[in-house]
């Protein structure tokens, strides 16, 4: 009998919750991805017809290392333009999705016992990879105001690894103010800290501050058109510094797991100006659910919020009930949410809930958070 000790991997509460909810969900308060409503279906079928037509079976060759160069240059485009971000196209490196990166430069960055300070608490699935490297987990308390720089400098000695989602956060929904976010990037310079900066929602919202590698070009950022256009397009891209760029190209290499296909139809998205025309709907759209999604629960459900959200798709709750076990009531009624105590470092709050306003219907919320209500009220 062959004897190997695996490494522990679990499942993520995200995935877990999705299991459950695939069939008769009126109220999904637990996915993710982007309003259907808003995703430009036939902008895309155009783009792939175009690519097929131009590129024939070159569409679905092998990809080459770093992304496809055209893709490469419209990304650095894109960041200039909409976020501020200056950069060249070199710097930018093509991945399968936020995810993807953020594994790409956990296996680069982290080694058993590097220090990795993260906010407390974040989102679940780039935690596993940082752990899985065998990185030391150090959460950072939240604060409507982003993660608490001042309790992450009494933390840091030297050296270690920055993770955070600066704007429209996953869970809480908060945003780093502008003080915080100078404060975050000096002490990197002063600590010799790496920061690596995730952020899918920016983009969506008219009023947050520039990124953090707006400030400083020493940030790796993250990005992805995961929210924008799709996540099945598995396309998102890393902003690395010059001494990163070289090594994660090769890394990238190792699974050749962003698809040439994709690449080529995000390309021609941009070139022909989607992202423009899914950008005014799309702001105003999660700004309203968003906030429909923040009256609900302040008239159903009064003082569940554990942050005041400002952007992006989520709201953190206390449910007062065990939210792993209600989540099993809740999806015989046709509402689901997920689960959100392995969001915190260490032993979170068991009533922990994340809400996402993502696919949702906007006239389904008020709804959905009263049926959430009375579920509760019922296990008392």
């Amino acid at each position: 009998m062959v004897k190997v000790r695996l490494p522990r991997v679990e499942w993520s509460p995200v995935e877990l919750a999705s299991r459950l909810s695939r069939r008769g969900i009126r109220f999904n308060f637990a996915s993710g991805s982007p309003d259907p409503g808003l995703v430009p279906l036939s902008r895309i079928r155009e783009a792939v017809e175009h690519v097929l037509s131009e590129y024939g079976t070159g569409a679905l060759a092998y990809p080459g290392a770093g992304g496809f160069k055209g893709l490469r240059v419209e990304v650095a485009r894109y960041l200039r333009d909409y976020l501020g971000i200056s950069v060249d196209w070199r710097d930018v490196i093509i991945t399968s999705g936020a995810q993807h990166a953020i594994k790409l430069l956990a296996q680069l960055l982290v080694r058993r016992g590097v220090r990795v300070y993260v906010e407390d608490p974040t989102f679940y699935e780039t935690l596993a990879p940082f752990r899985f490297q065998g990185g030391r987990v150090v959460g950072i308390r939240v604060t409507n105001n982003g993660m608490d720089i001042g309790q992450l400098a009494k933390a840091v000695d030297e050296g270690g690894v920055v993770y955070t989602i600066p704007s429209c956060h996953n869970p809480t929904g908060v945003s780093m103010s502008e003080e915080s976010r100078r404060e975050l990037v000096k002490l990197a310079e002063e600590r010799g800290l790496v920061v690596v900066e995730d952020d899918p929602y920016t983009i969506l919202s008219s009023n947050v501050l520039r990124p953090l590698r707006a400030l400083s070009s020493s940030v790796i950022y993250v990005g992805t058109f995961s929210k924008l256009l799709g996540p099945g397009f598995r396309v998102g891209f890393v902003v690395a510094p010059g001494w990163l760029r070289g090594s994660l190209e090769r890394l990238e290499q190792h699974d050749f797991s962003t698809s040439t296909l994709t690449q080529l139809v995000v390309y021609e998205l941009l070139r022909m100006g989607v992202i423009s025309e899914v950008l005014d709907k799309a702001r105003s759209t999660y700004k309203s659910k968003l906030s429909r999604l923040i009256e609900a629960l302040n008239n159903y459900m009064p003082g569940s919020l554990q942050f005041n959200p400002s952007c992006g798709f989520y709201a953190l709750v206390r449910l007062g009930v065990n939210a792993e076990r209600l989540l099993r009531t809740a999806v015989k009624f046709g509402l689901t949410y997920v689960p959100a105590s392995r969001f915190f470092i260490g032993k979170g709050p068991v009533d922990s809930a994340r809400l996402s306003i993502g696919v949702i219907k906007a006239e389904d919320i008020e709804d959905g958070v009263r049926l959430l209500s009375r579920l509760v009220k019922d296990q008392y």
